[in-house]
């Protein structure tokens, strides 16, 4: 009897508000697949998959940027300046793919550690330290190959592979973004990394009372941005075949905040978190790959981003302002 009723309390909190954006993804591909035959196609899905899985490596940092209070607008900068080092090293200087990856993997999380110092230790608004090295990004990106793309000619065929690859039919690149996030769910609820991470967003002056290093955590989390980013920025190029000053458009930055402010909505309700971020990046994949395919305009995507990044943002606004509220109220 216990047991039962323990599986329909499990059963019940799947229909509360922090679950409805998973049944909306539900919803959103059923509703696809009917209005769309191209949408439901296996060719389609699998990109589905993998643009989703470079999208979710991509902001995984950027979760927890926004988790402590910060921001960083310079990851999808950081991701297309990788691109074009890559691309670069191996087509005009002759460096060997491997070393040309690990290169630019190293330059690309530079930029986090400059970003993280001058926020950390130097007290610069993190928005303006990232606007400067995001546009720094863009325009080194942009100067390498006078703002066009760099087709690479000879590939590594492990990276083709991790990005084309698949197990069991689903995609190598998906299945690996699915295992960091689940490692990272770890480390966000069951560490005491974890519990620093949420403490900084709630309340700074409290966490340098109880003695946590806070400018090593800020530092630590831009570095992490800029590394995501970077791997991000190489998969792209190994999906692409070449290096791109300019991933998505210039919009990536947009689809990103979108996706972590939607996610917030999901299971820790108000607060940015890894599992929501991953579910904010599916549902905005999907309903783009939708849109294109219907053959929508370019600005019907634009709209429905801003649109979504608009209620993410206050809603999580909302919340936060409701648990302070019930905070405040307990302490008194």
């Amino acid at each position: 009897m216990n047991q039962a009723n323990s599986n329909t309390f499990r059963f019940s909190r799947l229909t509360q508000p922090q679950f409805g954006l998973i049944w909306l993804l539900f919803a959103m591909l059923a509703l696809f697949s009917v209005t769309s035959s191209a949408f439901r196609t296996p060719d389609n899905l699998l990109e589905i998959l993998r643009a989703s899985g470079i999208n979710a490596i991509l902001v995984l940092g950027l979760t927890w940027i926004l988790a402590i209070g910060e921001l960083d607008v310079s990851f999808a900068d950081v991701a297309a300046l990788v691109s074009m080092i890559t691309a670069y090293l191996v087509m005009k200087s002759g460096v060997p793919m491997g070393l040309a990856l690990v290169a630019a993997f190293i330059g690309g999380t530079l930029i986090g550690v400059i970003n993280g110092f001058m926020a950390a230790y130097m007290k610069i608004p993190s928005l303006i330290t990232t606007i400067a090295t995001g546009f720094a990004a863009k325009a080194i990106a942009k100067i390498l190959n006078q703002g066009k793309p760099l087709a690479i000619v000879s590939s590594s065929k492990i990276i083709y592979n991790f990005v084309f690859g698949e197990i069991l039919g689903i995609p190598v690149l998906f299945l690996t973004a699915l295992a960091i996030y689940i490692v990272s769910y770890f480390l966000q609820d069951r560490t005491t990394m974890g519990q620093h991470l949420y403490a900084l967003g709630e309340n700074r002056q409290a966490t340098r009372e109880a003695g946590i290093k806070e400018s090593k955590i800020v530092l630590y989390y831009f570095i992490l941005t800029s590394a995501m980013a970077a791997i991000a920025g190489i998969l792209v190029t190994a999906q692409l075949g070449s290096g791109v000053s300019e991933i998505g458009g210039g919009t990536l930055m947009i689809q990103g905040f979108t996706a972590v402010f939607l996610g917030a909505l999901v299971v820790k309700a108000g607060k940015h978190n890894v599992i929501g971020t991953f579910i904010g990046v599916v549902i905005l994949t999907v309903l783009v790959n939708w849109i294109t395919l219907l053959g929508w305009p370019t600005f019907i995507v634009w709209l429905t981003r801003g649109a979504m990044l608009i209620v993410g943002v206050t809603v999580v606004t909302l919340l936060s302002y409701r648990q302070r509220g019930v905070l405040k109220l307990k302490v008194e």
